[in-house]
């Protein structure tokens, strides 16, 4: 498919602009995406992580401290030194009071007593621990250690610090301070780092700042997927992306401190990833919307030049197919001061020059073909004076003649047939070039017609071992052509193949139907046609030829030649008759001429 020059200009124009646009736009998103998912969210997360750790850090001190004065103070260090015998109800009221009245300095969560054998003597504080979760920490401390760390029990954590009290150097009792990590530390989480905060003990969440029940069931799917066992060190893992209902998360998983892999306390920091998103989703709106202005500007722009640059092209063509046409008056009409102009002017006297040549040379073929036609007409009256005489002295009407005579007669018979048979040639190509061919169209058998120039190769063919064999296809109807012109042309075919086929060699004629014309085939086991000569062998004009190496014979002698008018003459009358022919050959392999010419007539239509 042929792409016209205001396509390959308009393509030529949009691909700089475009092609800058698109590299552009991917390079924003991709330095964009890289800043959001690397530094931007990650990094507030990061932050968030470690600033959750330092208030949990914080907490731990200021509990251990509160832990560590209270289990100081005499008040506290007396009660717990008296015997079992000496414990009653005011005894266990005075311990809760004293309890009381220390908890309003620690507002602990969870603020409990224990005796030295891990008996608990009272709770004061809003939550209470459980035995099995604290026991660890109290041997820890009754054996005079401090134990600190997270308890995770019902729905919430505690951060807890047990305090050994001592009395004369030896264990009393235990002190439990704790304080809950749920609700309102991540709300406070939340308003100072802007990120939510979830707390999970194992696959249940104690606390979170998420509002949707959705959001926190995808985010424990997420997390049950996780392999957390199998990482010593949650810090090493990257942020993950989980899909919200309303919005995408940016999740960071870490391990509250202080806790087990095995017991899966986790704490999880996510912050929306679509806000951060949207300066990116701004920018490639704005570069989608510069390329398009882009686009459009270079496609205007474009059209513009194409139209300056291809207005003056195509007035050139046109006058270029209407000179092809043989108009020569087709107005260019190019106006300009630059190249297309020089150029336009430059073709105006070209095609001067070519109207002036083209004349000329349709003078001279005028001319020639009126001086073959001329001189074919006047070689007649000398040919009939000539063969006039000649009858007269064979039949002896100027007296006898002798044997050596004779022969001269003979020989003067041959040349006129040669004579007449140039002018006859000499007179069709005439008549064919100057379109003054006239047809006497009839209907004919092909057989009969194949046979009379079957016939005619033959008796020029004397003398020659060629094989001539002609085959017809049984059933053929009948052919309406001009007889004597159709057989000409085919004889014409028939002895240029035997004049170049060596003795020895064959020429066949084959004549079928091919759709509804009719095709005659001569095939030949000559020498060939050259390539460079095989698309001139139909031209009617004269070849010059070398004079030693012209040959001519009327006998058709292997390659001799004449004026190479048969078949030029064969294509004349083809194509007078509306048909084709052509030729088809390799040099050593013999030529293929096949002839097509429509005008089969019907049986029943030939019958009528």
């Amino acid at each position: 498919m042929r792409v016209g020059l205001r396509w390959k200009t308009l393509g030529i124009t949009l691909f700089a602009p475009v092609a800058l646009a698109l590299a552009a736009y991917f390079m924003v998103q991709r330095n964009v995406q890289e800043h959001v998912d690397s530094t931007s969210i990650h990094e507030s997360l990061e932050h968030a992580a470690d600033m959750f750790e330092v208030m949990l850090a914080a907490r731990a001190r200021s509990l251990d401290d509160g832990a560590h004065v209270i289990a100081q103070d005499p008040r506290f260090i007396a009660l717990l030194t008296l015997d079992p015998e000496q414990r009653d109800t005011h005894f266990d009221f005075t311990v809760r009071g004293i309890a009381r009245e220390f908890n309003r300095i620690t507002a602990a969560d969870m603020y409990e007593v224990f005796d030295r054998h891990g008996g608990l003597l009272t709770s004061v504080g809003s939550s209470a621990s459980q035995p099995g979760a604290r026991a660890a920490m109290l041997r820890q401390a009754l054996r005079g250690q401090p134990a600190a760390g997270v308890l995770a029990q019902g729905d919430a954590h505690y951060q807890i610090a047990v305090m050994p009290v001592r009395a004369d150097r030896r264990i009393v009792g235990a002190l439990l301070l704790g304080k809950r990590i749920g609700q309102p530390l991540a709300q406070a989480l939340q308003e100072l780092m802007r990120s939510e905060v979830t707390f999970i003990s194992r696959s249940h969440i104690t606390s979170s700042t998420l509002r949707l029940e959705s959001d926190r069931r995808t985010l424990l799917g997420v997390i049950a997927k996780m392999d957390l066992e199998s990482v010593d060190d949650l810090r090493t893992m990257n942020a993950l992306r989980v899909p919200g209902r309303a919005q995408t998360w940016l999740t960071l998983v870490r391990r509250i401190p202080h806790t087990r892999p095995q017991d899966q306390q986790l704490y999880v920091m996510q912050r929306s990833y679509d806000p951060e998103t949207a300066f990116m989703n701004r920018m490639q709106h704005d570069m989608i919307v510069l390329a398009l202005l882009a686009a459009v500007l270079a496609l205007l722009t474009g059209l513009l030049h194409s139209e300056q640059l291809l207005r003056p092209i195509q007035r050139l063509v046109r006058a270029a197919q209407a000179m092809r046409q043989g108009d020569y008056t087709f107005p260019v009409d190019v106006r300009r001061t630059d190249e297309l102009g020089y150029l336009a002017d430059r073709f105006i006297e070209m095609r001067g020059h070519e109207r002036t040549y083209v004349s000329s040379l349709e003078e001279a073929a005028r001319l020639k073909s009126e001086f073959i036609s001329i001189a074919s007409h006047e070689l007649r009256t000398p040919i009939s004076v000539i063969r006039g005489y000649r009858d007269l002295l064979a039949e002896g009407t100027l007296g006898p003649l002798a044997p050596q005579q004779q022969q001269a007669l003979t020989a003067i018979a041959d040349c006129l047939g040669q004579l007449v048979r140039i002018a006859e040639n000499a007179r069709q190509v005439a008549e064919m070039e100057g379109e003054r061919l006239v047809l006497t169209l009839e209907d004919f058998e092909v057989e009969r017609l194949v046979d009379r120039a079957l016939g005619n190769a033959l008796a020029a063919a004397s003398g020659r071992d060629v094989r001539v064999q002609s085959r017809v296809e049984p059933g053929l109807p009948p052919v309406r052509v001009d007889a004597e012109r159709f057989v000409l042309a085919l004889t014409n075919v028939l002895t240029n193949g035997v004049r170049f086929t060596p003795d020895g060699g064959w020429v066949k004629l084959s004549a079928y139907r091919d759709g509804r014309s009719l095709a005659v085939e001569v095939r030949d086991s000559g020498v060939g046609i050259a390539p460079d000569r095989l698309g001139h062998i139909f031209g009617t004009g004269i070849a010059l030829r070398e004079v030693l190496n012209h040959h001519s014979s009327a006998r058709l002698e292997f390659r001799s030649s004449g004026l190479g008018l048969g078949l030029a003459i064969a294509r004349g009358v083809v194509e007078a008759h509306g048909g084709t022919i052509s030729a088809h050959s390799e040099p050593g392999h013999g030529a293929v001429f096949v002839i097509r010419v429509p005008g089969f007539v019907e049986r029943e239509r030939s019958a009528a």
